[in-house]
Protein backbone atom coordinates (compact mmCIF):
# COMPACT_ATOMS: atom_id res chain seq x y z
CA UNK A 1 0.00 0.00 0.00
CA UNK A 2 2.76 2.44 0.97
CA UNK A 3 4.69 1.80 -2.24
CA UNK A 4 1.58 2.34 -4.35
CA UNK A 5 1.11 5.71 -2.67
CA UNK A 6 4.76 6.61 -3.14
CA UNK A 7 5.32 6.79 0.63
CA UNK A 8 7.86 5.15 2.94
CA UNK A 9 6.37 2.58 5.36
CA UNK A 10 6.69 3.52 9.04
CA UNK A 11 9.43 1.89 11.10
CA UNK A 12 7.01 -0.04 13.33
CA UNK A 13 6.07 -2.29 10.38
CA UNK A 14 9.44 -3.99 10.82
CA UNK A 15 8.03 -5.54 14.00
CA UNK A 16 5.71 -8.58 14.02
CA UNK A 17 1.94 -8.64 14.28
CA UNK A 18 1.78 -12.36 14.97
CA UNK A 19 0.65 -13.64 18.33
CA UNK A 20 3.51 -16.15 18.48
CA UNK A 21 5.53 -16.06 21.68
CA UNK A 22 8.93 -14.45 21.31
CA UNK A 23 11.77 -15.73 23.48
CA UNK A 24 14.87 -13.68 22.67
CA UNK A 25 17.89 -13.63 24.95
CA UNK A 26 18.83 -10.31 26.54
CA UNK A 27 21.75 -9.42 28.82
CA UNK A 28 21.90 -5.83 30.16
CA UNK A 29 25.04 -3.71 30.08
CA UNK A 30 27.38 -4.44 33.01
CA UNK A 31 30.37 -2.16 32.32
CA UNK A 32 31.45 0.70 30.08
CA UNK A 33 32.72 -0.34 26.67
CA UNK A 34 35.27 1.40 24.43
CA UNK A 35 35.31 -0.60 21.18
CA UNK A 36 37.06 0.46 18.03
CA UNK A 37 34.48 0.81 15.28
CA UNK A 38 35.78 -1.24 12.35
CA UNK A 39 33.01 -3.72 11.51
CA UNK A 40 35.37 -6.72 11.49
CA UNK A 41 33.60 -8.78 14.22
CA UNK A 42 36.82 -10.21 15.64
CA UNK A 43 37.36 -8.04 18.75
CA UNK A 44 35.35 -10.05 21.26
CA UNK A 45 36.92 -8.52 24.38
CA UNK A 46 36.22 -4.93 23.28
CA UNK A 47 32.47 -5.61 23.51
CA UNK A 48 32.57 -7.37 26.88
CA UNK A 49 30.16 -5.62 29.24
CA UNK A 50 27.82 -4.48 26.46
CA UNK A 51 24.11 -5.22 26.50
CA UNK A 52 23.41 -8.15 24.16
CA UNK A 53 20.14 -9.00 22.42
CA UNK A 54 20.02 -12.29 20.48
CA UNK A 55 17.15 -13.02 18.09
CA UNK A 56 14.67 -15.85 18.46
CA UNK A 57 14.35 -17.21 14.93
CA UNK A 58 11.23 -19.17 15.84
CA UNK A 59 9.19 -15.99 15.93
CA UNK A 60 7.32 -15.00 12.76
CA UNK A 61 6.82 -11.55 11.28
CA UNK A 62 4.94 -9.83 8.51
CA UNK A 63 6.02 -9.52 4.85
CA UNK A 64 7.24 -13.15 4.76
CA UNK A 65 9.82 -13.39 7.51
CA UNK A 66 13.48 -13.56 6.54
CA UNK A 67 16.11 -14.12 9.19
CA UNK A 68 18.86 -11.70 8.25
CA UNK A 69 19.77 -10.29 11.68
CA UNK A 70 21.21 -12.40 14.47
CA UNK A 71 22.25 -10.24 17.42
CA UNK A 72 22.86 -6.72 18.67
CA UNK A 73 25.49 -5.38 21.06
CA UNK A 74 24.96 -1.89 22.51
CA UNK A 75 26.56 0.09 25.30
CA UNK A 76 27.82 3.43 26.52
CA UNK A 77 30.88 4.98 28.08
CA UNK A 78 31.08 8.45 29.60
CA UNK A 79 30.72 10.23 26.25
CA UNK A 80 29.44 7.88 23.51
CA UNK A 81 26.88 5.22 22.70
CA UNK A 82 28.08 2.25 20.63
CA UNK A 83 26.16 -0.27 18.57
CA UNK A 84 27.04 -3.48 16.76
CA UNK A 85 24.69 -5.49 14.53
CA UNK A 86 25.64 -9.08 13.62
CA UNK A 87 24.03 -10.70 10.61
CA UNK A 88 22.62 -14.22 10.46
CA UNK A 89 25.38 -15.50 8.18
CA UNK A 90 27.03 -13.27 5.63
CA UNK A 91 25.95 -9.74 4.78
CA UNK A 92 23.00 -10.02 2.34
CA UNK A 93 24.00 -9.81 -1.32
CA UNK A 94 20.98 -7.74 -2.30
CA UNK A 95 21.16 -4.01 -1.61
CA UNK A 96 19.49 -2.94 1.63
CA UNK A 97 19.14 -0.13 4.15
CA UNK A 98 19.82 -0.28 7.87
CA UNK A 99 17.85 1.92 10.25
CA UNK A 100 18.73 2.47 13.90
CA UNK A 101 16.22 4.38 16.03
CA UNK A 102 17.57 5.86 19.26
CA UNK A 103 15.58 7.60 22.00
CA UNK A 104 16.50 9.21 25.30
CA UNK A 105 14.13 9.29 28.27
CA UNK A 106 14.14 10.86 31.71
CA UNK A 107 12.73 8.97 34.68
CA UNK A 108 9.13 9.88 35.38
CA UNK A 109 8.76 12.03 32.27
CA UNK A 110 5.87 11.18 29.88
CA UNK A 111 7.68 12.30 26.73
CA UNK A 112 11.02 11.32 25.28
CA UNK A 113 13.83 13.85 25.41
CA UNK A 114 15.25 13.31 21.94
CA UNK A 115 14.94 10.86 19.06
CA UNK A 116 17.68 10.14 16.54
CA UNK A 117 17.37 8.12 13.35
CA UNK A 118 20.45 6.60 11.74
CA UNK A 119 20.02 5.46 8.13
CA UNK A 120 22.73 3.59 6.23
CA UNK A 121 22.48 2.44 2.60
CA UNK A 122 24.38 -0.74 1.68
CA UNK A 123 25.12 -1.52 -1.97
CA UNK A 124 27.15 -4.50 -3.17
CA UNK A 125 27.76 -5.35 0.50
CA UNK A 126 29.51 -2.03 1.12
CA UNK A 127 28.42 1.03 3.06
CA UNK A 128 27.37 3.45 0.33
CA UNK A 129 26.12 6.44 2.32
CA UNK A 130 24.59 7.28 5.68
CA UNK A 131 22.96 10.07 7.66
CA UNK A 132 21.84 10.74 11.23
CA UNK A 133 18.80 12.93 11.83
CA UNK A 134 17.26 14.56 14.87
CA UNK A 135 13.81 13.03 14.54
CA UNK A 136 11.98 15.79 16.36
CA UNK A 137 13.02 18.54 13.95
CA UNK A 138 14.17 16.43 10.96
CA UNK A 139 17.59 18.06 11.06
CA UNK A 140 20.64 16.19 9.75
CA UNK A 141 23.24 15.96 12.51
CA UNK A 142 25.91 14.25 10.39
CA UNK A 143 26.17 12.30 7.14
CA UNK A 144 28.65 10.58 4.86
CA UNK A 145 28.91 13.85 2.92
CA UNK A 146 29.11 15.94 6.12
CA UNK A 147 31.04 13.78 8.61
CA UNK A 148 31.54 14.69 12.28
CA UNK A 149 34.70 13.78 14.18
CA UNK A 150 32.88 12.11 17.08
CA UNK A 151 30.74 9.91 14.80
CA UNK A 152 31.88 6.71 13.13
CA UNK A 153 30.14 3.97 11.15
CA UNK A 154 31.64 0.80 9.68
CA UNK A 155 30.49 -2.24 7.73
CA UNK A 156 32.73 -5.18 6.96
CA UNK A 157 31.53 -8.46 8.46
CA UNK A 158 29.05 -6.68 10.72
CA UNK A 159 27.71 -3.15 11.17
CA UNK A 160 29.00 -0.89 13.93
CA UNK A 161 28.55 2.73 14.96
CA UNK A 162 29.60 5.30 17.54
CA UNK A 163 27.59 8.44 18.40
CA UNK A 164 28.00 11.20 20.99
CA UNK A 165 25.80 10.84 24.05
CA UNK A 166 25.39 14.62 24.01
CA UNK A 167 23.24 14.27 20.89
CA UNK A 168 20.78 12.32 23.03
CA UNK A 169 21.00 14.85 25.89
CA UNK A 170 22.56 12.09 27.99
CA UNK A 171 25.42 12.46 30.48
CA UNK A 172 26.19 9.65 32.94
CA UNK A 173 26.62 10.75 36.54
CA UNK A 174 30.21 11.08 37.69
CA UNK A 175 29.18 10.26 41.26
CA UNK A 176 28.78 6.54 42.04
CA UNK A 177 25.41 5.76 43.55
CA UNK A 178 23.75 8.87 42.16
CA UNK A 179 21.02 7.95 39.71
CA UNK A 180 20.19 10.43 36.94
CA UNK A 181 16.65 10.76 38.32
CA UNK A 182 18.07 11.89 41.68
CA UNK A 183 20.20 14.76 40.39
CA UNK A 184 19.15 18.20 41.46
CA UNK A 185 17.98 20.32 38.54
CA UNK A 186 17.77 24.09 38.64
CA UNK A 187 14.56 25.98 38.03
CA UNK A 188 13.27 25.40 34.53
CA UNK A 189 15.78 22.63 33.79
CA UNK A 190 14.61 19.34 32.31
CA UNK A 191 15.11 16.10 34.21
CA UNK A 192 18.31 14.25 33.37
CA UNK A 193 18.26 11.40 30.88
CA UNK A 194 18.05 8.10 32.74
CA UNK A 195 17.85 5.60 29.87
CA UNK A 196 18.31 5.13 26.15
CA UNK A 197 16.15 2.97 23.90
CA UNK A 198 17.36 1.46 20.60
CA UNK A 199 15.84 -0.54 17.76
CA UNK A 200 17.53 -1.91 14.63
CA UNK A 201 15.82 -2.79 11.34
CA UNK A 202 16.81 -3.90 7.84
CA UNK A 203 14.88 -2.72 4.77
CA UNK A 204 14.85 -3.87 1.15
CA UNK A 205 12.94 -2.19 -1.66
CA UNK A 206 11.60 0.31 0.89
CA UNK A 207 9.96 -2.43 2.93
CA UNK A 208 11.00 -3.72 6.39
CA UNK A 209 12.42 -7.23 6.28
CA UNK A 210 13.87 -7.92 9.72
CA UNK A 211 14.32 -6.11 13.03
CA UNK A 212 15.91 -6.46 16.45
CA UNK A 213 14.22 -6.53 18.80
CA UNK A 214 11.12 -7.99 17.23
CA UNK A 215 8.98 -6.34 19.89
CA UNK A 216 9.68 -3.24 21.92
CA UNK A 217 13.14 -1.74 22.42
CA UNK A 218 16.59 -2.48 23.78
CA UNK A 219 17.15 -0.32 26.86
CA UNK A 220 20.39 1.07 28.26
CA UNK A 221 20.63 2.69 31.67
CA UNK A 222 22.55 5.97 31.70
CA UNK A 223 24.74 5.40 34.76
CA UNK A 224 28.29 5.89 35.91
CA UNK A 225 30.67 3.01 35.26
CA UNK A 226 30.78 2.20 38.96
CA UNK A 227 27.00 1.91 39.14
CA UNK A 228 26.95 -0.39 36.11
CA UNK A 229 29.69 -2.64 37.50
CA UNK A 230 28.20 -2.90 40.98
CA UNK A 231 24.62 -3.14 39.75
CA UNK A 232 23.21 0.03 41.23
Amino acid sequence: MYQALGAVPPDYLAQPITGAEVRPAFIPQTAYIHPRVTGDKVRYFEWMGAAVYTADHRAGAMHGKQFLLDSVYVGIDSSHVYGRLDFAGKIPEEDFDLVVNLESWASGEPRLRRALRLEAAVQERRLKNWKIEDGSVERVMASSSQPEEHVKLALLRNFEFKLPLAWLLATPSAEPGERPSERKAGAGMAAATSKLRLRFSLWQNRLPVDSLPLEGWIELQVLSEGDLIFGA
